[in-house]
């Protein structure tokens, strides 16, 4: 049967001919994907001229000739808009280093790592030039009800570290002031009064429920309970927070990384799990061999997130993992994620913003002399994909694995490097 490209947000259809001249559609932006066609009437619609698609939009939506000339040149004007966006700012070390305050908050490349990434990207074409992806990037196609996606799996070296459960139960029993409505004041009245720490307050008339239920949530270990209840007082950037890490069980962490084609509304192409295992950090990374892999992709990824895994990411509490419930609503897929969640970003601004002019993760991995192999700047990574979509060459496609890898294991080394950063 023929194959038509269609928007899953207005449900507009194109030809190949007309994706082949643009792959976004014309109307709201979004990213075209590849169907079939069913229905005689869209066949014969789809070998039509591209007046086809004014009738279409006419028909369907009921507008005036001058609504639809506005529509027309207001897709225009998004489809240019699309073209020549830039989700990257490039300036030099100098300009970063003037305004350090202004630039942090745009996501920008220096000159010399843009220029380095076009010379990886041209040296990886040519290397990889008629290879297949199978010999590029070790891996199997595997096959679920939402489609397929190329899975790829591999094992690094494990320097990953955390506190045992009764060191994490015993800094936290020790803080008074983790209890609602004791301060400072009131903790130091209550030690003076022998009620050394929260478990002592068991015995306390006024603060024996409260301390009860803390208590109980540490025994139990309801690490996303606990979570919820120290963020009521405490900035989630605190060591504290960091600590409750000590109740999972180290094969219970699951380190996430996603890589997208923009910052909102543009594919998933490249998603990243890593979880410890006693002969290392185990990843396995679900990619995207073309768009229309993105369901599949997705669902084998948040299947793996089982609810007794708990979650470490950078930024991932305010990007990857909203992103990925998107992409989900997207496809008409549910699939819920309220595991506890350790974002490392809030932890490093923490420990390093007073010592470093910004605290993206390549800033922090020089600082730690953590070392990169193959390095595209995340902000590249559009760029090399679409690179690779354009010219089959998969060369591209092994930077952006190596980077999500490496993020990955830059991971699991930072969260257990932060445990020296905290006095407590």
């Amino acid at each position: 049967m023929p194959i038509f490209y269609t928007c899953k947000k207005c449900t507009r259809n194109y030809s190949k001919k007309q994706y082949a001249k643009r792959v976004y559609c014309r109307i709201c932006g979004n990213l075209l994907l590849s169907q079939f066609v069913i229905d005689p009437e869209i066949k014969d619609g789809l070998t039509k001229n591209s007046n086809w698609e004014k009738k279409s939009v006419k028909k369907n939506l009921r507008i005036s000739s001058k609504q639809s000339f506005f529509l027309d040149r207001a897709a225009h004007n998004l489809n240019n808009r699309i073209k020549t966006r830039k989700e990257y700012l490039l300036f030099s070390r100098k300009e970063v280093q003037k305004k350090p305050n202004v630039i942090e908050k745009e996501q920008y490349l220096y000159n010399s790592e843009y220029e380095d990434a076009l010379d990886l990207k041209r040296k990886l074409i040519k290397k990889f030039e008629k290879k297949t992806l199978k010999q590029a990037i070790p891996g199997k196609t595997i096959s679920n009800n939402h489609g397929e996606y190329y899975s790829i799996e591999s094992i690094s070296e494990s320097g990953f570290k955390k506190i045992n459960d009764k060191k994490c139960a015993k800094i936290l029993i020790s803080d008074l002031k983790l209890l609602q409505r004791i301060g400072p004041k009131r903790e130091s009245h209550l030690k003076k009064n022998g009620y050394a720490t929260i478990e002592d307050l068991k015995n306390h008339p006024l603060w024996k429920k409260s301390a009860f239920e803390f208590i109980n949530l540490i025994e139990k270990k309801q690490i996303g309970a606990l979570q919820s209840y120290l963020w009521k007082s405490l900035p989630k950037s605190h060591p504290y927070i960091h600590y409750l890490a000590g109740l999972c069980k180290i094969e219970d962490f699951a380190i996430v990384d996603i890589e997208t084609l923009g910052l909102s509304e543009r594919p998933i192409i490249l998603m990243g799990i890593a979880q410890i295992r006693k002969n290392g950090i185990y990843t396995n990374q679900f990619l995207l061999r073309d768009i229309p892999d993105e369901p599949s992709a997705i669902w084998a990824f948040v299947s793996c997130l089982k609810k007794e895994c708990s979650l470490i990411s950078y930024n991932g509490r305010s990007f990857d993992l909203p992103y990925v419930q998107q992409r989900l609503a997207y496809y008409g897929l549910d699939a819920p994620i309220n595991n506890p969640h350790f974002d490392l970003l809030h932890f490093s601004r923490r420990a390093f913003g007073s010592k470093l002019n910004n605290c993206r993760l390549e800033t922090v991995e020089k600082y730690l002399n953590i070392g990169r192999g193959v390095n595209v700047p995340g902000a590249l990574v559009p760029d090399f994909y679409q690179t690779y979509l354009s010219t089959g060459n998969v060369g591209p496609l092994v930077a952006i694995v190596e980077h999500n890898k490496q993020d990955l294991v830059t991971l699991a080394t930072l969260f257990s490097r932060l445990y020296e950063e905290w006095k407590i």
